[in-house]
């Protein structure tokens, strides 16, 4: 299997915008934004957006701080502040949290390594776990999948039952002009 065949997924409810992140907006904004999606979307993905929010923003807004200073630490070059989520393949949990909603597919291999972090498991959801890992690049990602016979769904498997998935942070939009 080649690179080809490797994707990047971002998951999002059929009603919302693609390629948005709360995390983008001003404080303001995102708990307006966050108020709206709970009350209109029975996503599960948007069920945390409610009474618990501030809680939410703040460590999302902390575990972004960490994944920023982790990409640049290990030679990352972000053009934004807060990344854009998406999995490596298909992800079975998180196309339910977003009642199997609609998804927006980035081939790997038009990813520039300078503009991509990979995490394993959901970043803000392992942010304060002991099996947190750190953040780690394309080529990282690749020698894993090249340990499993190049074959990128069987290193999702062998990671799943610990972490579910493969996280990447995008770091950039220059790869939606074409979305």
């Amino acid at each position: 299997m080649g690179n080809n065949d490797i994707y990047l997924v971002n998951y999002r409810y059929n009603s919302s915008e693609p390629l948005k992140s709360i995390t983008q907006l001003s404080e303001k904004e995102a708990f307006c934004v966050a108020d709206k999606l709970y009350k209109e979307s029975q996503c599960k993905a948007h069920r945390r957006f409610g009474p618990d929010f501030p809680v939410y923003y703040q460590h999302r807004m902390k575990t972004e701080k960490w994944l920023y200073d982790n990409f640049i630490m290990i030679g990352g070059k972000p053009q934004i502040s807060h990344p854009y989520y998406f999995a490596v393949q298909f992800c079975e949990n998180l196309y339910k949290n977003f009642d199997c909603g609609k998804a927006i597919k980035i081939k790997l291999d038009d990813i520039d390594i300078l503009d991509v972090s990979f995490t394993f498991g959901d970043s803000v959801a392992k942010m304060d776990s002991p099996d947190r890992r750190n953040p780690f690049l394309k080529d990282k990602l690749l020698e894993y999948i090249s340990i499993h016979d190049n074959d990128v769904n069987k290193f999702i498997d062998s990671i799943k039952e610990q972490y579910i998935c493969i996280e990447a942070q995008l770091w950039t939009d220059k790869y939606f002009v074409s979305i």
